[in-house]
């Protein structure tokens, strides 16, 4: 869509945007239950075990479409526009003024669904000073996972690798990555069996791996900068260079923090959800707050009855991961059910939301940085 056709969009501020399908290739195998989320006739796992929502940022894989990972909002005619020309060309009525005064015209946050069929890579994500200096991003990647479901993939328990055993020391990292001693690497690392409704914060530097079998939502800094310390794949080998986004050995395992480690951090980054008020039409839920990163910010609605939007003036995106409902305000009447994504900008005047009476209604409103 070109610029003239964009500028004459400015109406869409006003109102939720519904958020089109957009899956994102990976070398990994997954989405079985991401498939069955969104309601497709036959689940399957395959190479597209991801979809961005509400992404303004783009892939790193070599030899993909350049847009790929870009969210389009769906327009009444059918048709679709990118959200990322949407905030260019309406940054305050989209974002918000003190978040514009603040962040400029950079949303700030991307949010996944990612369903997991095979152990991926182990991996860290640089911080913002290390990806300024040397990825020329002003964001690394610090994340959250809000675990939405397991399954059991060859009789084995979903789990998690995160963050290194008490005891690993850099060196001896360092010299089991250097000599592609996989089982080694996996050891090295806390293994955690995860259940469904379980909130992980993995800062940037915090060695990480989804096992096979995880279903969740990860809410992160957006950028798709990561150090694989694995070359191998499935059947893929890769080299080096792109295991650590071209930097050099000794500069990627830098990325790594070494002190993220043991008991006392896995009890650290285990979060519970806050309540922050409860009613009979419904409960909002704090998952991730400013005390716990300034990167951004993830909240839980269930709704029973008719709840009124507490966050005015905000912009967020949603998830619905359970139930239905509509989404209700002037001129705004949007069905609400698993799957459905959208975007809430700013200058929204929707009024709130209405839960179907035999189907409580579940959804995860995921917030670029504090503006304050």
């Amino acid at each position: 869509m070109v610029l003239q056709e964009v500028a004459s969009l400015e109406w869409l501020t006003g109102q939720p945007l519904l958020l089109a399908p957009n899956r994102v290739y990976r070398l990994w195998k997954g989405g079985a239950l991401l498939d069955r989320l969104q309601g497709k006739p036959h689940p399957q796992d395959a190479h597209f075990p991801e979809e961005w929502v509400g992404s303004t940022t783009v892939t790193r894989l070599a030899g993909r479409p350049p847009d790929e990972g870009l969210s389009r909002v769906m327009l009444p005619n059918g048709s679709a526009v990118v959200l990322k020309s949407l905030i260019e060309a309406f940054p305050e009525a989209m974002l918000g003024t003190t978040h514009v005064a603040r962040h400029g015209k950079e949303l700030g946050v991307l949010c996944k669904l990612l369903d997991s069929a095979m152990r991926l890579p182990i991996q860290c994500h640089p911080d913002r000073s290390f990806a300024r200096t040397h990825l020329n991003s002003n964001f690394g990647k610090t994340e959250t996972w809000l675990i939405l479901g397991t399954r059991r993939i060859d009789e084995e328990t979903p789990y998690i690798l995160f963050g290194f055993r008490d005891g690993i020391t850099e060196q001896e990292f360092r010299g089991l990555v250097k000599t592609q001693d996989i089982p080694g690497q996996i050891a090295a690392l806390n293994r955690i069996e995860v259940r469904r409704g379980e909130v992980y914060l993995v800062r940037s530097g915090t060695p990480h791996a989804l096992g096979p079998g995880v279903f969740l939502i990860e809410v992160q800094e957006p950028s798709d900068l990561v150090v694989n310390t694995e070359y191998d794949v499935g059947t893929i080998r890769r080299t080096e260079a792109q295991c650590f986004m071209g930097l050099s050995f000794d500069l990627g395992m830098r990325c790594f923090n070494y002190q993220a480690a043991g008991t006392a951090f896995l009890r650290q980054h285990m979060l519970l959800p806050r309540i922050i008020q409860e009613a009979e039409q419904g409960r909002e839920e704090a998952l991730i707050g400013p005390e716990d990163t300034p990167c951004f910010g993830v909240g839980r609605l269930i709704i029973r009855g008719a709840l009124p939007e507490r966050d005015r003036g905000r912009c967020y995106i949603g998830i619905v991961v359970e139930g239905r409902g509509h989404l209700t305000g002037p001129g705004c009447d949007i069905t609400l059910q698993p799957g459905t994504t959208f975007f809430i900008p700013a200058a929204s005047r929707h009024e709130g939301y209405r839960a179907a009476p035999e189907a409580p209604l579940t959804l995860v409103k995921c917030f670029p940085p504090s503006a304050g």
